[in-house]
């Protein structure tokens, strides 16, 4: 009887055990299918009953992670890790997804610390314990990169909704997107939520942001072809389309490791806006994904991610390019692009290549990069900042530079729902172009503003004559702005980084026939003048116009009758001129007339001298001026564009500038800059720059040039040497190293002298000589376009140096 009752009670509890372990096994079995949703529900029921299963507790702390609910993550995990039989099951891969966690929420020092950790637990598996080491440099660099300064504006757009919207793509002047939304379903339609996603389109409303979307089912001959698309890229003029099938599901994570099964098809699209002749990339396959396609402006080249076998690491980046009705094998970017961890959405804007990375220094989870090429290669990699990345997962990232208008797709904290679309912009300036009748200041509607020498199209000025436009740092070109019946006019654009300033210019068209003629001629020989910087001035409207002598000495501008301007009359050799001129009421067109300008050795006694004049070849003094020749050069008050820095005098290299001005050497804080001015205006000296850059010099920019300081030395007076580190009192502060073998100048000793400081055993790398905190921003601005993301603008005090910028 007792051996009875024994079997009975042994029975009894094996049988209440069955419910346990089968709720185990399903919960389980959803966790490897990727429904993570289901998999919480089953953990959390099985937890109820069974408290201490620790297996369950890590893969429901690890559901939680998939399904972006971090704190969730968190707290599981930890109550592992409070449980001295928990920790034990701490192994395998669960202390480096808890340190992903951490991550995400931001608590970079214990990160790290977890990272570092499993880097050592891992050090037989040489794979995993880089993976660690990777990860905790990423946690270093994310510190860093708090509170640094972004080009990048982004906002939350309206039309996000509490379900996954996600892969936008520029279709003509609308966005296309893809979102598990139900609220807009098409009549007919039988799918309800979490395992689909479908297409929708929308225009850019007047505030900037997404209008209120509508499907894009009617363009699909298949009524099903509209289910589960995305990401997703349109062909040139929007005549092919390539789009990814997807097995996403609403509220899990879009990331590699969550049992994604992705393949492109390309379908063309007729004239009536259907999607026809869908065909499969042919080089999808079985066991790995092909997704993300992008296509090249050309529509030549397809960029995609993939998995597919002898990668780098998991999905990879490539490229495939068009022949004919088929594409080329698929060829990897490369080890500079693709690392042992995840790349994906590729957008190519025809010079960068964006995407999206788990293993380049990020902030967590995947974040945004540019990745730029020479000599046709993918080489430098750069990271696009905190604003544009988050803590959590960024990617899908498109954008037009032109418009100033991207997209990408976050999951971040503060969002509508499981991932939302984000507005990107830049700051910038927002231009407006008023094109007039010069005769009688009438608007030209209509007229045509071409921005062709900018990389764009042609555009058209509205019924008022008025044209706007964003300039985005970076945009340095010619406008030329057409009529019929006008003579052309040019208006030369430069933005500046971050000024985010609303102006407005006044663009007087003349009519063929009633434009102002004048001609300028050499006083000395009586010959033309070619290439005089010739500045008309409205004393009413302060609107300026602007001319160039031909090789006539010709040169017209489009003044209006009864009108008073200033003219100036600027060419490097030569002494500016300045007049006032009276058009009248009349029809006389050559009230301009013919101007001598006197040569700068005719009348060399009527300007300051610098403050040392050297012999040709010879050293100049700090503050003082050379020409390429060696003589001393006067130089008043103005603008100037600074071209280079160097460690040594020399011009002979700069000769290919002097058609724009006069080049000099200007000795400062122990360098000396190659210029070229001076300018009386910031406009000329912009006009100036457009050219310097036209000639290959990306990297100048403009100074103010405060003259000649100090006077002529005492005969016999010995020429000061310069000096062996920069004496500005602003310095680039690049980076600290402990070995300083490590550091790179990348070619910013162009723009100054490279110092050394020592502090706690550590060399701190400066970029010296600059007297003025503006041009020591400009520096600032290419130490980070050079990799140096943590430099900062420091002042020498005497006593130490100070942080003063950003």
């Amino acid at each position: 009887m007792k051996l009875f009752s024994s079997a009975l009670l042994l029975l009894f509890t094996s049988v209440a055990c069955l419910p346990a372990y089968g709720q185990l096994n399903r919960a389980n079995k959803d966790y490897e299918m990727g429904a993570f949703n289901l998999a919480v529900r089953g953990y959390l029921e099985l937890l109820e009953k069974r408290p201490s299963n620790f297996e369950a507790m890590l893969k429901l702390a690890d559901s939680y992670r998939y399904l972006n609910q971090m704190e969730e993550a968190q707290s599981w995990y930890e109550r592992v890790l409070a449980d001295r039989e928990g920790r034990k099951s701490m192994v395998d891969e669960y202390p480096f997804q808890y340190a992903e966690v951490l991550m995400a929420l931001e608590q970079y020092d214990k990160a790290r610390q977890w990272f570092e950790a499993y880097a050592k637990v891992q050090r037989q598996n040489e794979e995993n314990a880089a993976k660690g080491r990777q990860l905790a440099q990423n946690c270093v660099f994310a510190q860093n990169q708090m509170g640094q300064s972004s080009p990048y504006l982004v906002s939350n757009e309206y039309i996000n909704t509490t379900s996954s919207d996600f892969a936008p793509a520029f279709y003509g002047d609308q966005v296309v997107f893809s979102s598990a939304r139900t609220d807009l379903n098409p009549a007919g339609s039988t799918w309800t939520g979490k395992a689909n996603n479908q297409l929708f389109m929308a225009r850019v409303g007047d505030n900037g942001f997404l209008d209120a979307p509508v499907p894009l089912q009617n363009r699909m001959q298949d009524e099903n072809a509209f289910v589960n698309v995305g990401p997703l890229s349109y062909g040139p003029e929007g005549r092919s389309v390539a789009f990814t099938r997807n097995n996403f599901i609403d509220g899990t994570r879009h990331i590699p490791t969550g049992g994604l099964e992705l393949s492109i098809h390309i379908a063309q699209i007729n004239p009536s806006g259907e999607w026809a002749e869908q065909k499969p990339f042919p080089y999808n396959g079985s066991g790995f994904s092909t997704g993300w396609p992008a296509f090249s402006p050309d529509g030549n080249a397809l960029y995609f991610s993939s998995n597919r076998p002898d990668g780098f690491g998991g999905f990879d980046l490539y490229v495939s390019f068009r022949m004919g009705n088929t594409w080329s094998t698929p060829e990897n970017l490369g080890p500079n692009v693709n690392t042992p961890g995840d790349e994906v959405s590729p957008f190519y804007d025809g010079s960068n290549l964006y995407f999206s990375s788990n293993w380049h220094q990020g902030l967590g989870g995947y974040d945004i990069f540019r990745a730029e090429q020479a000599n046709g290669r993918w080489a430098r990699i750069f990271h696009l900042g905190n604003l544009i990345n988050s803590s959590r997962d960024d990617f899908g990232f498109v954008y037009d530079g032109f418009r100033n208008i991207g997209y990408l797709v976050s999951n971040r904290p503060g969002g509508r729902g499981s991932e939302d679309l984000y507005k990107v912009f830049k700051s910038a300036d927002n231009i407006t172009l008023n094109v007039r009748n010069a005769s009688d200041g009438a608007p030209i509607p209509g007229a045509t503003i071409d921005f062709i020498n900018c990389g764009e199209g042609l555009f058209k000025a509205d019924s008022r004559g008025t044209y706007s436009f964003q300039a985005v740092e970076g945009l340095n070109c010619d406008i030329v702005i057409r009529a019929d019946g006008f003579n052309d006019a040019v208006f030369s654009v430069s933005a500046t980084a971050g000024s985010r300033r609303n102006e407005s210019y006044d663009i007087m068209l003349s009519r063929r026939g009633e434009e102002y003629i004048g001609k300028i001629l050499n006083y000395a020989t009586r010959l033309p003048v070619v290439g005089v910087a010739v500045a008309a001035t409205n004393q009413s409207t302060n609107s300026t116009m602007q001319a160039t002598t031909d090789v006539n000495g010709d040169y017209a501008l489009a003044l209006s009758p009864n009108a008073s301007y200033l003219v100036r009359y600027s060419r490097p050799g030569f002494r500016d001129i300045s007049r006032t001129v009276n058009t009248g009421e009349g029809n006389d067109r050559t009230v301009l007339g013919v101007i001598s300008m006197l040569p700068v050795s005719e009348g060399a006694d009527n300007y300051p001298v610098s403050d040392v004049a050297p012999r040709p070849g010879g050293v100049v003094g700090d503050g003082g001026a050379v020409s390429p020749g060696g003589e001393s050069v006067p130089l008043g008050k103005g603008y100037s564009v600074q071209v280079a820095a160097l460690n040594k005098p020399g011009l002979e290299n700069f000769s290919d500038l002097t058609s724009i001005g006069q080049v000099y050497s200007k000795f400062e804080g122990g360098v000396y800059k190659v210029r070229i001015g001076v300018f009386p205006g910031r406009a000329e000296a912009g006009n100036a720059l457009n050219s310097v850059k036209s000639k290959g010099y990306k990297d100048a920019f403009i100074v103010p040039e405060e003259g000649n300081v100090g006077a002529q030395p005492k005969s016999g007076q010995n020429t000061p040497a310069p000096s062996a580190a920069g004496t500005g009192r602003y310095k680039v502060q690049l980076a600290a190293y402990r070995n300083p073998q490590y550091f790179n100048p990348s070619g910013l000793e162009r723009y100054g002298n490279i110092e050394d400081r020592q502090s706690g055993g550590l060399t701190v790398k400066l970029l010296a000589g600059f007297d003025d905190i503006e041009e020591a921003k400009q520096a600032w601005r290419q130490a980070k376009a050079a990799g140096f993301n943590t430099a900062y603008i420091v002042l020498d005090t005497g006593a130490g140096l100070t942080k003063v910028y950003p």
